[in-house]
């Protein structure tokens, strides 16, 4: 065997080495290996050679032989380097490593080591002239450096100006045939057996690279001709070569027009994948217009940046706001268009505009895993229903993700036979280590096998005496070894020099807690050098500014970013985060504090994730959240491996001890890194037929839920009532009320339900509003039927499902087809519809002449009565009226005595979201006839609903907000800079580039993405 037990065993402590080397373990605390791992450095070179030979003669008993160890020889490379024991030889395994990365078809990781080594070599005078060559083709295919012609060797020249000749005209492959005999020829009578070596790897890489050329398989794929793509191929901004998601698409059709689901791992070449279908698509004429789909505002902005790099001006490029208003209006008819929008915005367009979906021809659903995700799960559903239905043969829809465990399940419900999977375990994301804190203060290392430890790092930490503070007597010490938090912050100070660190916290407060010790740490003047060297201090000091701006010079997270660390989470405000993700990824930052915010498709180069809990809120964290969280370290060519840190020490202390629960919270903690045990994507609209799990002990059977909504429907109070029974029941079984954490799960599961039916009513309404003289039961049950719910159900989930669909559409036919339009397009269910019905015929709200104060404070007063404020109830009108006029947080914190993070929480959700969604269910309530005085009344509320979602004072912020960046307090300033207050979205950037020195001066003392953006869209 070429790679057997002793050579795993070696490639294990050669990555120990290297682990050692990140963690600066000084030598004399090494472990004593029993193997001496350098010398696996000759097995691997006699693989990588080997399968070179293979490749060129070949021969494919040699290729099966030797490819099942190319990627452990790729891995020895790559750790030899790290080893730091052999610099002497850095070139070559530098160089060794990023071929035998390509050979295993994992380019990202072929492209980190190619970079390590032009950054390492500036000049060859020591490198053999195939070493040159393999180099510079490597750099010319990953890095898009220029391709130099050697003229060394007889032979070089020739080869180097046949290859350059194919990538530039796609043309000559027997002319590289011809000079790739010469060329290895005339290495070969020279005798030298480095450059033998390496000619031979530089012919397979040759080899594989033609193989996997652009110019050859995307008209292949696309089954267009070659002439059609010529012009994208000799661009630059066109792949010389198809990486193995892109290979993956092609093969499976969808190049060419088949309907898909893609399931790939995070950060293997999706965004070229996607802009290689939209091409694909647009030059075929099968459409001219495409739309893309996106769950997050911050991932359709990467999205809308990334399509705008590829595509440039060549396709009209239109990002949507994800305000609920009717801003959609697009030409399709002037050139081809890429539209980009959330699930949310698409479903509001259609209500508004059903016919919107016949321009559409290609359909792609990015992070597509949405069907169970709590409160969005039943639109998303029935938005992929509905647009399943407008699917035919010219048209194409493409789901993608990385998390679909039941991926074919799915494709079956939705293309039934006439779609694909795109699915292929051999492409996989960057390796992740695994390593658990100890409270002996080791770090141990696991792979594939939990039961097996790979390797420990010894004596990684070193506990030191903190100074005491004022009066303080006790001695403190850090890290303290039981404290996850601690230990995450120790290692991410000793770890972040080596690259991005993220520390994970599982809700909003205790990423202020974290940043709050790391402040505290700083105090006690404990060294963070580690943190504050490695960032950028001027870049952070501007993102403090920003920070200062909204939170005061005083706030934890002021002080954090002035020592190197930001938050990330949802409630910040729009404009630090997109500033920290663009500091972060320029690298001027290398340590966030985050919750989950950071799973859901963001991309920034981390390379350490620290796990301080596997824990959100009071639930254990789903596998397939943590799966794709996971994802985002390590991207692919960034690093070669990603390191996920446990730092709650007592996992990996505890996990044999069974009497306390430890071998199971260990047994659950592992399965959290198997991606086998992801739990299915299932249907948010099933969950009113499933049972509810109220605790360990207790459940509400999903029949009981079931048959109460048939029976009580038509009572408002039909879900208030069912909790209150409920509560009856339990109380009456076990003599004692429910727990307030059981009272909580319970009205959490009825409230989400009741939801889902509203859901499920509205679009109801949408369905019948398109269809007047259609019955409502017989719709109902067939749009029931059309559900993933009901693919997924048994037959007796599926008879209580179309029971439930047709007492809501007994419900709708209580209600005139002419207000089942209008209430179609408030997104709401037909009781919250007629409240507001109710309301503005009892205040006359249409035929009054109402100022704009007037109008806001008689909606603030509705929406007050109509929603759940909570606590800060009491001063809810004035922080709105704050938000409207621009004042930070730390204002609205002065003038009310609340606490900023319940500042934040109000006005991101309830304010920003939930009362300007309000406004705009208003507006589509009310009849929308020719009468001026009500088309003015829409307009100020269209004006006002903008405002309070983006918070900002005149409609020039908002087109700010909406066309350039999403800062409310820099959108009013730049306003104001600009001094006008009613530049529509149409005319700002004209605006801007009229002011544009004047603006960028302003926005010189803030973080570097604003000019950025600024100097881009005025370009």
């Amino acid at each position: 065997m070429i790679f057997g037990t002793n050579s795993n065993y070696m490639l294990k402590y050669q990555k120990a080495k290297a682990k050692l080397v990140e963690y600066d373990i000084s030598q004399k605390d090494y472990p004593k290996f029993p193997l001496n791992s350098n010398e696996l450095s000759y097995p691997v070179i006699y693989i990588l050679s080997r399968y070179a030979e293979s490749i060129i003669e070949n021969d494919e008993t040699g290729k099966a032989e030797f490819a099942p160890y190319m990627v452990k020889a790729s891995q020895y490379f790559d750790a030899s380097v790290g080893a730091n024991d052999r610099t002497a030889y850095d070139t070559d395994f530098l160089l060794s490593g990023a071929a035998a990365y390509f050979l295993s078809n994992d380019f990202g990781s072929s492209k980190v080591l190619c970079a390590a080594l032009f950054e390492k070599i500036k000049d060859t005078p020591t490198m053999g002239t195939s070493q040159i060559i393999l180099r510079n083709l490597l750099g010319y295919l990953l890095l898009d450096k220029v391709f130099p012609i050697s003229s060394d060797t007889f032979g070089g020249e020739e080869l180097c100006r046949a290859l350059l000749f194919y990538y530039t005209n796609g043309e000559g492959l027997p002319n590289i045939e011809q000079a790739i005999r010469k060329y290895r020829t005339a290495i070969y009578k020279n005798n030298d057996p480095m450059e033998i070596y390496y000619v031979d790897i530089l012919l397979a890489v040759i080899t594989i690279a033609l193989s996997k050329a652009a110019w050859k398989l995307i008209p292949q794929y696309s089954k267009l001709e070659p002439g059609q793509w010529e012009e994208y191929l000799k661009s630059s901004k066109s792949p010389k070569m198809l990486w193995p998601a892109q290979q993956l698409i092609g093969k499976k059709n969808v190049l060419s027009g088949e309907n898909a689901i893609v399931q790939l791992p995070t950060g293997v070449g999706k965004t070229k994948s996607i802009e290689l279908i939209i091409r694909s698509s647009f030059l075929s004429n099968r459409t001219a217009t495409a739309i893309i789909v996106a769950p997050l505002r911050a991932l359709c902005n990467e999205i809308t940046s990334d399509m705008t790099s590829a595509f440039g001006e060549s396709v009209l490029i239109n990002q949507f706001s994800d305000i609920l208003e009717n801003d959609f209006f697009v030409d399709f008819t002037l050139k081809a268009t890429i539209l980009i929008c959330t699930p949310e915005k698409l479903s509001y367009i259609i209500h508004h505009q059903v016919e919107f979906l016949d321009e559409i021809g290609l359909y792609i659903f990015d992070e597509s895993h949405m069907f169970d995700d709590g409160r969005r799960g039943t639109a998303y559903e029935l938005l992929i229903s509905e647009i399943r239905k407008h699917i035919n043969t010219e048209k194409q829809i493409v789901l993608l993700s990385a998390v679909l465990s039941n991926a074919e399940q799915i494709k079956q419900w939705l293309f039934n036979e006439n779609g694909t999977l795109a699915s292929d375990p051999a492409i996989k994301t960057t390796p992740k280590s695994i390593g658990f804190s100890s409270q002996t203060r080791d770090i141990h290392y696991y792979s594939e096998d939990p039961e097996r430890e790979d390797f420990y790092v010894p004596r990684s930490i070193e506990v030191n005496l903190l100074k005491k503070l004022g009066k303080e007597r006790k001695k403190r010490y850090f890290p303290k070894l039981t404290d996850p938090k601690d230990i995450a912050i120790y290692y991410a100070n000793k770890l972040c020099k080596n690259g991005g660190a993220a520390i994970f916290a599982n809700r909003t407060r205790s990423v202020q807690t974290i940043i709050q010790q790391i402040i505290d740490l700083d105090s006690r003047e404990y060294d963070l050098s580690g943190i504050q060297k490695y960032s950028n201090t001027l870049e952070m000091s501007r993102i403090a500014k920003l920070m200062a701006d909204y939170y005061g010079c005083d706030h934890p997270y002021t002080k954090a970013c002035n020592l190197g660390v930001a938050p990330h989470y949802s409630n910040l405000p729009n404009g630090l985060r997109l500033a920290i993700e663009y500091a972060f990824r320029k690298k001027d930052l290398h340590l966030v504090i985050c919750t989950s915010t950071l799973a859901q498709g963001v991309n920034i180069p981390i390379k350490y994730l620290f796990m301080t809990s596997f824990m959100l809120d009071q639930n254990s964290m789903k596998i397939r959240n943590f799966q794709n969280l996971m994802g985002r370290t390590a991207r692919s060519g960034m690093y070669t491996e990603g390191s996920v840190i446990v730092t709650d020490s007592k996992l990996f202390d505890n996990k044999n001890n069974r009497s306390n629960g430890g071998f199971y919270k260990w047994e659950n903690c592992v399965k959290m890194f198997d991606s086998h045990a992801a739990e299915p994507c299932e249907s948010s609209i099933l969950w009113l037929v499933q049972d509810i799990e109220i605790n360990h002990d207790d459940y509400v059977k999903g029949v009981y839920i079931a048959n109460y909504i048939i029976n009580n429907y038509s009572h408002w109070d039909c879900f208030e009532s069912c909790y209150e029974k409920i509560l009856q029941a339990y109380e009456r079984k076990n003599q004692t009320p429910m727990n307030q954490k059981s009272v909580t799960v319970l009205k959490t599961a009825l409230t989400v339900r009741q939801h889902v039916v509203e859901t499920i009513e509205n679009h109801l309404c949408f369905v019948l509003s398109n269809d007047e003289g259609s019955d409502a039961q017989v719709v109902a049950l067939e749009l029931c039927k059309e559900t993933l719910a009901y693919f997924m159900a048994n037959d007796a989930e599926k008879t209580l499902l179309e029971k439930i669909f047709d007492v809501i559409a007994q419900k709708a036919k209580t209600v005139d087809r002419v207000k089942i339009k209008r209430y179609s397009k408030s997104m709401l269910g037909i009781d919250d519809a007629l409240i507001i019905e109710a309301w503005l015929a009892e205040t006359q709200f249409m035929e009054q002449q109402l100022s704009d104060s007037e109008i806001f404070e008689m909606l603030l007063s509705f929406f007050i009565d109509t929603h759940k404020i909570g606590k800060t109830e009491e001063y809810f009108p004035d922080i709105c009226r704050m938000w409207l006029d621009g004042y930070s947080f730390i204002a609205m914190k002065k003038a009310t005595g609340l606490l900023i993070s319940d500042i934040e929480s109000l006005c991101s959700k309830l304010i920003s979201y939930e009362f300007s969604f309000f406004i705009g269910n208003i507006i589509d309530v009310i009849d929308d006839d020719d009468d001026e005085n009500r088309a003015l009344l829409v307009s100020k509320l269209l004006l006002l609903q903008r405002k309070l979602k983006y918070g900002v004072c005149s409609e020039t912020a908002i087109s700010i907000c909406e066309k350039v960046f999403n800062d409310r307090l820099l959108a009013n300033s730049i306003a104001e800079q600009i001094g006008a207050e009613s530049i529509d979205t149409n005319h700002i950037i004209d605006a801007l580039k009229m002011c544009k020195e004047k603006i960028l001066g302003f926005l010189s003392v803030y973080p570097t993405y604003f000019s950025v953006r600024i100097n881009w869209i005025c370009k």
